[in-house]
């Protein structure tokens, strides 16, 4: 990911607590009002992220609603990286209904197409997300 212009004075974020599980609680609701997101219902998983990942999101395929998941490293991040990394995940929802639609290719394709196919959707649903992630992060509520 980009690094993300930070719309704050690091003074005053490092005077701060560091945010806080309760904070990204918190912070989600408005941030998905922002995003025109609002159906959505997110919860935050006691489970962690993948090591791979600073966090990832996981949309229920028929309702709104999904589940968060935070790494230990999110959390070693700056607050404006941070409301990136989040702004990041709750771009994903919006992506959904495309992305559910790909994943039901999967067998019509078969296997040999999809192994060819697959890594290259993800890469580019990835890329897409993480633009307008970095485009709208600065935009998007403080993450106290």
């Amino acid at each position: 990911m980009s690094k993300v212009r930070s719309t704050g004075s690091a003074a005053a974020s490092s005077r701060r607590g560091a945010p806080t599980r309760e904070s990204v609680e918190a912070w989600i609701p408005l941030a998905l009002k922002r995003l025109s997101l609002s159906l959505w219902r997110i919860q935050l998983s006691e489970d962690l992220s993948d090591q791979d990942a600073w966090a990832d999101i996981e949309a229920h395929t028929q309702a709104y609603t999904a589940t968060l998941r935070l790494s230990p490293d999110f959390w070693k991040q700056d607050r404006e990286k941070q409301r990136a990394i989040l702004t990041h995940e709750l771009l994903h929802l919006a992506t959904q209904p495309y992305d559910r639609m790909v994943q039901n290719l999967e067998e019509p394709l078969g296997k040999v197409a999809w192994s060819v196919l697959e890594p290259q959707i993800e890469d580019a649903s990835e890329r897409v997300v993480d633009y307008f992630a970095q485009l709208l992060a600065e935009h998007m509520p403080p993450l106290e």
